[in-house]
Formats: C-alpha cells, sequence, structure tokens
C-alpha cells in the first residue's frame, strides 16, 4: 500500500483519561475557592466571642418565648419585630435548643453561612461569566469581606439576612441553570428555594425583578411566554408584602408628616449615592446613620439627584455593555425596597441592606479591572491586593464594635453624639447592668454613664419632639431616676419619677419607687401610699405589695400591712426575718 493512501490513525483517548481530566479541571478550583473562605473567615472570626446586643437581640431571642419548646404554631402565625420570617425563627430556635442563651452557637451559624455565600456568590458569577475565574473570586470576595457586610453578619438579629441571601443566591443558580438546559425542573427548584428566601425575610419579594435581568444577560427574547413563567413568583412575591405590610404600616413604616414626599424622594436619590460611594469609601461605618432634622437636610442631600442623573447617563451611554446594565441593574433592583420613600425604622442609611446589593457592584468592577486593568498592567495586581487587606482589615476591626451594646452604642455616639436613639440605648445597657451589680465603684460609675446619656437624650427629645417618640423621653426620666437613686441622689432622683409619671401616669415602675423614696426619705406615707396603690392597680408585683406593707405599717395600719405581707410571700418575695417576726408571718 503506498504512503499516500495509508489511512490515518487517531489518538484515541481512554474514557478514564477524559473522566480524570475533568476531574481535575473540577478540582482546580476548590483551591481557590477554599483559601478565599478561609481568609473571609479569618478576618470575620473575632466576631465568635462577641455578646447579644440590646437592639432588637432581645426580641429574636432573649425574651422570645417562641424559641421555647419551640412554639411550632405561633412560629408559622406570629410576627416577630414586625416581619414574618418563620425559617429564621426556626433556625434561631435550634440555636436556642443548642446553646440556650449563650450567643456562641448563634453568631457561628451566622459566620457559616455568611461563607456558604460567600461561595455561592462566586458559583453564580463563575456560571453567569463564562467561567471567569478572577472575575468570580473578585466579586465573592468583595462580597464576603467588605466592611458594610459585617452587620449582617455580626449582629445575631440579623440572621435573615444572611439566611434570605442563601436561599435567594440558590434561587437565581437554579434559574441560569434552567435557563442554560431548559430542564423545567430547574425552574420548579427556583420557585421552591424563592419561597425559602421569602419566609427567611421578606426582602427577597425582588427577586422576580432579577429574573427579569438574567434574561436580559442570557439574551433571551422578550416574548408573553418569559413574562408568564414569572408570573407565580410575582404572585407569591405580592402575598408576602400585603402580609409584611400588615404588620409594618401601624409600627415600622414613619408616616409623611414629618417628611413630606418630594424629601423622600432626595431620601431615595441619597440612598442610592451613598450606598454607591461607601462601596469604594466604606466610611463613616456605624450600626445607625439617623435622618436629618427636617429643617437642615444638608448639602449631600440636596445634590444627591444630580449624583442619580450622572448614573443613569453613565448607563444610558454604555447600554450596549452588557456588564453595565447588569451590574447596576443589579445594584439598583436590590435597593427598591430600602430607598426611604416610605420610610421603614429610624435609619436613613443601613449597612445591612448593601449585604446583596453590593454582589452586582463588585461584579460589575471586577468585570472591568480584568478587561482592562489586570491583563496589561501589573501594578493592577499590587492596587487590588491593597484594597483586599484594607477591606479585610476594615471587617476584622469592625467585628470588634458588635462585642456588645455598650462597644455598639459608644461607637454610634462617637459619629452621632447630638442623637438621642443611641444615648438610650447605651444607657438602657448600662442601667441594665448596673442594677444587677452589688453597690460599689463599678455600679456607681455605670449609674453616672447613665445619667449622662439619658440627660443627652432627654436634651435632644426636647429639641425635637416630634422625631421622637413619647415614650422614649420617659423611659430616660425613670432610668436617669434611677441611677440618681443609686448614687443617693434622692431628690434628683424624685424630681425625674415624677416627671416620668407626669408623662405617663399609669407607670407602675416610677410610681413604685416614687413611693419608695416618700415612704424611706420623705416620710409622706398617705402619698406614697397613692403611689403604691396606683402602681398594683396596672401591675401585681410582690415588691410593690411589700413596699406598701411597709407604707401600712409605717401609718400604724396593721392589718393591712400583715395582708400586704402574705401577699408578698405567694408572689415569691421573700420578706426580712425582722419584718416577719413583727407581723407574726
Amino acid at each position: 500500500m503506498s504512503r499516500k493512501n495509508k489511512p490515518r490513525t487517531k489518538k484515541v483517548i481512554a474514557p478514564q483519561a477524559i473522566r480524570k481530566t475533568r476531574y481535575k479541571k473540577k478540582r482546580s478550583l476548590f483551591p481557590l475557592i477554599f483559601l478565599m473562605i478561609v481568609l473571609t473567615g479569618l478576618c470575620l472570626c473575632p466576631m465568635l466571642k462577641n455578646e447579644f446586643t440590646n437592639w432588637d437581640d432581645e426580641y429574636y431571642v432573649v425574651n422570645n418565648a417562641l424559641l421555647r419548646g419551640p412554639d411550632w404554631a405561633g412560629i408559622f402565625t406570629q410576627p416577630v419585630v414586625s416581619n414574618y420570617h418563620p425559617i429564621t425563627v426556626i433556625s434561631l430556635a435550634i440555636n436556642y435548643g443548642i446553646s440556650g442563651l449563650e450567643p456562641w452557637s448563634y453568631l457561628l451559624f451566622n459566620l457559616l453561612v455568611h461563607l456558604v455565600n460567600t461561595a455561592l456568590v462566586f458559583y453564580f458569577i463563575y456560571s453567569i461569566s463564562d467561567k471567569k475565574v478572577w472575575v468570580a473570586f473578585a466579586t465573592a470576595f468583595v462580597f464576603g469581606i467588605h466592611p458594610l457586610h459585617v452587620e449582617s453578619v455580626a449582629w445575631i438579629s440579623e440572621r435573615k439576612d444572611v439566611l434570605y441571601t442563601l436561599f435567594f443566591l440558590l434561587s437565581l443558580m437554579a434559574y441560569w441553570k434552567y435557563l442554560v438546559s431548559h430542564k423545567f425542573t430547574w425552574y420548579l427548584l427556583c420557585f421552591f428555594l424563592f419561597g425559602f428566601s421569602l419566609l427567611s425575610k421578606p426582602a427577597a419579594i425582588i427577586l422576580p425583578i432579577v429574573l427579569f435581568l438574567l434574561d436580559y444577560w442570557k439574551e433571551r427574547k422578550y416574548t408573553h411566554m418569559l413574562i408568564f413563567e414569572k408570573i407565580p413568583f410575582i404572585v407569591l412575591s405580592s402575598l408576602i408584602a400585603v402580609i409584611t405590610f400588615r404588620f409594618q404600616s401601624t409600627t415600622a413604616m414613619a408616616s409623611l408628616d414629618i417628611y413630606p414626599f418630594a424629601v423622600r424622594l432626595l431620601f431615595a436619590c441619597y440612598v442610592v449615592m451613598i450606598y454607591f460611594v461607601r462601596f469604594f469609601i466604606p466610611y463613616p461605618l456605624s450600626a445607625f446613620h439617623p435622618f436629618p432634622p427636617p429643617g437642615d437636610l444638608g448639602w449631600p442631600v440636596y445634590i444627591a439627584p444630580l449624583f442619580i442623573v450622572g448614573l443613569l447617563f453613565f448607563i444610558w451611554r454604555y447600554r450596549t455593555e452588557k456588564v453595565v446594565v447588569f451590574g447596576f441593574g443589579f445594584f439598583l433592583v436590590n435597593l427598591l425596597l430600602v430607598l426611604q420613600i416610605v420610610s421603614i425604622g429610624y435609619t436613613i442609611v443601613s449597612e445591612r441592606y448593601t449585604y446583596v446589593p453590593y454582589i452586582g457592584l463588585a461584579f460589575f468592577l471586577a468585570s472591568l479591572v480584568e478587561k482592562y486593568l489586570i491583563r496589561k498592567n501589573k501594578l493592577a495586581w499590587v492596587i487590588v491586593t491593597l484594597v483586599f487587606v484594607a477591606f479585610g482589615f476594615l471587617s476584622f476591626k469592625r467585628t470588634e464594635v458588635w462585642k456588645n451594646s455598650d462597644s455598639l452604642w459608644t461607637d454610634v455616639i462617637s459619629h452621632y453624639p447630638t442623637t438621642a436613639m443611641p444615648r438610650g440605648e447605651r444607657a438602657q445597657f448600662n442601667y441594665n447592668t448596673a442594677i444587677m451589680m452589688q453597690p460599689g465603684d463599678t455600679a456607681t460609675s455605670l449609674f453616672k454613664r447613665v445619667i449622662e446619656d439619658c440627660t443627652a437624650a432627654i436634651n435632644k427629645v426636647k429639641q425635637n419632639s416630634k422625631t421622637s417618640k413619647e415614650n422614649e423621653g420617659t423611659s430616660m426620666y425613670y432610668m436617669r431616676g434611677i441611677a440618681y437613686n443609686g448614687i443617693n441622689q434622692y431628690e434628683k432622683a424624685f424630681n425625674d419619677f415624677n416627671h416620668c409619671i407626669y408623662l405617663d401616669s399609669n407607670y407602675a415602675e416610677a410610681l413604685y419607687n416614687r413611693g419608695t423614696l416618700l415612704v424611706n426619705y420623705y416620710k409622706k406615707y398617705p402619698e406614697a401610699l397613692k403611689d403604691f396603690n396606683k402602681a398594683i392597680q396596672n401591675r401585681q408585683e410582690g415588691k410593690y405589695y411589700l413596699n406598701r406593707s411597709i407604707c401600712y405599717y409605717k401609718l400604724g395600719d396593721i392589718s393591712n400591712a400583715k395582708a400586704d405581707g402574705q401577699m408578698a410571700t405567694q408572689k415569691g418575695v421573700v420578706l426580712p426575718d425582722n419584718y416577719r417576726r413583727i407581723l407574726n408571718l
């Protein structure tokens, strides 16, 4: 046979070799993801030593009766802090079963879910970016260590943030699989995971719009079918939105009395601008960013519309670049619910609200850097590394702020020293700590801090009574009265209890403490008796009966003194031995 007609032999690769090659290719991502997870964990691990704070943790965990048992019926029928999120409450109940009121398991759970979310961001971006490893790594790493995300992870009450994001990302990944494979099972899984995300935090209602963004990214033609397949998602979102609105409309949502609608539009522009700027410059970091005074909004609020015009012009100018439209679209869509057009809460911006939106910004920026800098400029590697180091260091330090209520509110006060709310919260924490201590120098110093914070809060409430709840001023007077009493300044304590009762005539604890001062310090027993009687009408506390018993004894009414002494004993109060002998109990 001639050489010309000799058949060509093809090199055959054994199936086993193919499998090994594919296996190695898949495994090659593992070291990079593992490194990213370890570094993220190291940046945030100091949070595992933190405690509960008095900012919602008492409602979500410490005093939440739903966790005891747990109360399954209550978990699925009752809101917690004006939100309906049963899956979040179930996860907290699991932690309660593990560690009770020890915070370590709650914090560990938050951190582990955040690390899983970081890995999911990697896989999500890796899938939609045509397997660009560096873009996926940079996006996910920024998500994992961004200083503004510490609040979502280190704050136990924000369990709902990390949990809803877990199912949110899984739902997006399932939808992308559906777009690639056209298998209906992926669509069903997407919808199922979406339901779990909604039951973790109502903020997930925005997911149907994000699905449209993924359609755009996949370059699907906008047909009736494309819209029709979103209808189940929209219906479920609407249902959760109605439930949430009913829970929040009377508690967490502010009216238009303080800020008119035009000002709220300015706030919406300002919120977008601030979240954008703080993606690059994460300062100042604070758990509480108060609304500006109605009469002095400040120049950043007024110039914010110019930023929005510039941003929209940029997106329009580069509308043919899919990464621009998708990245900024993802960022803006996930901010729609927190633009303060309808104000929720007492902060104009909250760092936890950037947890999902920053994925879009990070993806856009990573794509830009990868395309124009990383491949062409070695200096870019140095700059990117320095940014990662800076973000990691800031997050590491930020976890210390969430150590306890004192460190948290002290940090807020350092940024907003004239704001009433953080002063009141720190006063409440120090007050609770001081009254549990034995009398001494430590308790005295805490009481003095309570007086300082309560005074500052009261002065602010007086200056701006429209933006402060009336009962906040009432509680400040009460706590300051207790603090004055704790350092033996009885006249000042008496004046504060008087003012507290003036604001709320049925404030049982203030009535009880004023009555106690009237007995022990002023010796005005008939007036004290009136206070004890009214306190007992509102609350039947054992200590109230004991002090009324003493008041009756001072008035010479032994019969009533003995009856109240017996009632106090029935309610678990241990009477002093000498007083028990006097009453023959």
